[in-house]
């Protein structure tokens, strides 16, 4: 079975961007935040549950949609010290 999602950047405050995610060719109506210079920095134990990195701000998807979303985020973040505007994981 495929997977596919899409993603696009809400906002960006200090460090903490919001994110909507969700499936392709369908409504981006999930949510989550991320600290990735927080976790980068160690402001975030690295040991910190996935729940507590990708927060949920509603239940419109699964937390492990987002945590496939923030695979990508965080790739790209590591290799360009900036957070995507926007997206895709698929596979």
């Amino acid at each position: 079975m495929a997977i596919c999602l899409n993603f696009e950047l809400v906002t960006v405050r200090g460090t903490i961007a919001v994110y909507r995610f969700g499936e392709c060719l369908k409504e981006l109506n999930g949510e989550f935040e991320v600290d990735l210079p927080g976790l980068i920095h160690g402001d975030i134990s690295m040991k910190a549950p996935i729940c507590k990195v990708v927060i949920l701000k509603n239940r419109n998807q699964s937390q492990a949609a987002a945590n496939k979303v923030f695979g990508k985020i965080y790739k790209y973040f590591l290799e360009h010290y900036e957070y995507p505007t926007k997206g895709g994981y698929y596979a």
